[in-house]
């Protein structure tokens, strides 16, 4: 069920005014069942799938709650990473390990006619929203391992926690932390009202007025790197670029404004990631949720930067290249994920010289510093985009050679409309750093108007714009 469809609007128009109709426990059993019926509306097996799960994240967990250490963390971590591995990575390692080996018995006729005999289905099917939802129930099994998770909720708790429709499938990553309190005092405020439709708004217009136009224009750059020009290869990937924050931020705005409408607040994804004067704060704005995950759950454990200089740099790539491989299994994504490492790495080389020379690093950066910032940390974010888009390696290769060598080719046609997105999308990141309107002192009529106008002018959107355009990038991780 698409966000944006109309048939999602009157799904949602449902459940909002059932969800304000039922109070206490009851508004819990609805929203949990809803959640699962939002699920299952993709797949009813995969929903049953999920079901059990939670189940049995909820079960272990019990146990590790009352004993630390007690064994089903370690078989809970196991189950949720078997989980992702085997869906999500399987193909990956049996044609890793059929390129090393070149056995026979890797073929990948074999696995097919396997699944067909066996189960009667040609492929493995990659279930909705598996990265989102492993990350959040890892994270939460860690933290009661630690002890910071002191919550001890329900099942139905901890299943809404986990289930909790509007950011399922694609974020953000919700910690218990900022989760359960609410549940306590689950209450309709102005405010929540005023900010939900605002930011399903704001979401609706990045992702059907700017995303779903991109995508016809670029999108064949990638494919077929080598039949366009070289400043159209150039203009495919600041074009990605524009696109990917519009599609994944416009989502989080929709998810967002979802949960305060449902008396939920879900939290921030972006923070005006390309007004980013380096690439070690854009990642601290770009997917924030993810961001705090990998620090939290895989580089401190390493050791963070409380080691050695060398280990530091070598923590820092294993982290964002596991972040390149979290987003699938190819080639192209841990390439990705290896150059911001390296990026980072270089960054934190260089903070550290300067203040070896007693440079205060601190001090705030001259207008003209902060533009050449801007310009390398959103340029340098854009070539990686050759890989994190790219079909293969070969293309990706080829779209950074056509950019920076020239190449003779077509010339895309509507560059006007590449150029007016990247705008907007500044545009939109500079309003991320303002406080969002409305106000909660309004008038009843100004209320009133503001609600009307924004509720008509998201049906146009849904109703004229939205049919026919793409699925959100990162419902596919």
């Amino acid at each position: 069920m698409k966000f944006t469809s109309l048939s999602f609007l009157a799904f949602f128009l449902i459940v909002y005014i059932l969800n304000w109709s039922v109070k206490g426990s009851f508004r819990l059993v609805f929203l949990f069942l809803v959640s699962i019926l939002f699920y299952a509306a993709w797949s009813i097996p995969f929903a049953f799938h999920f079901l059990a799960l939670v189940l049995f994240n909820h079960l272990c967990n019990q146990r590790v709650q009352k004993d630390p250490n007690s064994k089903f963390f370690y078989l809970l971590l196991f189950v949720n990473l078997s989980n992702l591995f085997f869906f999500k990575y399987f193909y990956f390692f049996w044609d890793s390990i059929l390129y090393l080996t070149g056995s026979q018995f890797f073929q990948p006729e074999l696995i097919r006619d396997f699944l067909h005999s066996q189960f009667g289905f040609d492929s493995i099917t990659l279930p909705l929203a598996i990265s989102f939802y492993s990350f959040q129930m890892i994270a939460y099994a860690v933290d009661v391992k630690r002890g910071d998770a002191k919550e001890n909720p329900n099942f139905l708790r901890f299943g809404l926690f986990i289930f909790f429709f509007p950011q399922l499938v694609a974020g953000p990553i919700v910690r218990h932390g900022e989760f359960f309190y609410q549940l306590e005092k689950w209450t309709a405020n102005k405010h929540q009202l005023f900010e939900g439709v605002y930011l399903v708004f704001l979401g609706l217009l990045k992702k059907v007025v700017i995303a779903d136009n991109l995508s016809p224009i670029i999108e064949p750059i990638f494919s077929n790197p080598n039949g366009y020009d070289g400043f159209t290869n150039w203009m495919a990937m600041f074009g990605y670029a524009a696109r990917v924050f519009c599609d994944f931020s416009g989502y989080t705005d929709i998810a967002r404004g979802l949960g305060k409408l449902l008396g939920i607040d879900l939290p921030e994804n972006f923070k005006a990631p390309f007004l980013s004067v380096s690439n070690r704060e854009l990642w601290a704005k770009w997917h924030m949720t993810l961001s705090s995950w990998i620090k939290d759950y895989i580089y401190v454990p390493l050791g963070g930067s409380r080691v050695s200089e060398l280990r530091q740099y070598f923590n820092l790539l294993v982290t964002f290249t596991a972040a390149g491989i979290w987003h699938g299994a190819n080639i192209t994504f841990f390439m990705w994920g290896f150059l911001h490492g390296i990026s980072l790495s270089i960054e934190r080389k260089w903070e550290t010289y300067r203040k070896s020379k007693g440079i205060d690093t601190k001090k705030p950066l001259p207008t003209y510093r902060k533009v050449l910032g801007i310009f390398y940390a959103f340029s340098f974010f854009a070539i990686t985009i050759a890989f994190f888009n790219g079909p293969d390696m070969p293309r990706s290769l080829q779209l950074l050679s056509n950019a920076f060598l020239g190449h003779s080719g077509e010339r895309i046609v509507k560059t006007e409309f590449v150029i007016y997105s990247l705008v907007v999308t500044f545009l939109f990141n500079y309003l991320q750093t303002k406080e969002s309107f409305p106000r909660t002192n309004w008038s009843t009529i100004k209320s009133l108007g503001f609600l009307v106008a924004f509720g008509f002018f998201s049906l146009v959107l849904l109703g004229y714009l939205a049919p026919g355009g793409t699925e959100f990038i990162y419902f596919q991780f």
